[in-house]
């Protein structure tokens, strides 16, 4: 089971909370459907270069066992719409009886 966070991201200075991360469009290439953002996860700030149109950009979390995935379904002029995909915290009760 799975959270999703959609998200509608323009070109700016400041990063966007989005779910448990915060997002950053630094540069959109509509001509090559190409587009580079700043993810800032858990401190840390990580540059995804270059990625494409539908591409999923997977990272973990510290402490996580499951990948959190972003996916852009369309890059225009200076913006970005797509969504985060992240695992859903699981009960406390739940994981304790597994």
């Amino acid at each position: 089971a799975r959270d999703y966070f959609e998200f509608d991201l323009r070109k700016s200075k400041q990063p966007s909370q989005v779910g448990p991360v915060a997002v950053r469009l630094r540069n959109a290439d509509v001509k090559h459907n190409r587009y580079t953002m700043q993810l800032i996860v858990d401190d840390l700030e990580i540059e995804k270069k270059d990625k494409t149109l539908l591409e999923p950009v997977q990272f973990y979390r510290k402490g996580a066992r499951q990948l959190h995935e972003i996916v852009v379904f369309t890059v225009a002029k200076d913006r970005v719409v797509g969504y985060l995909s992240t695992p859903k915290a699981a009960p406390a009760a739940a994981a304790a009886t597994k």
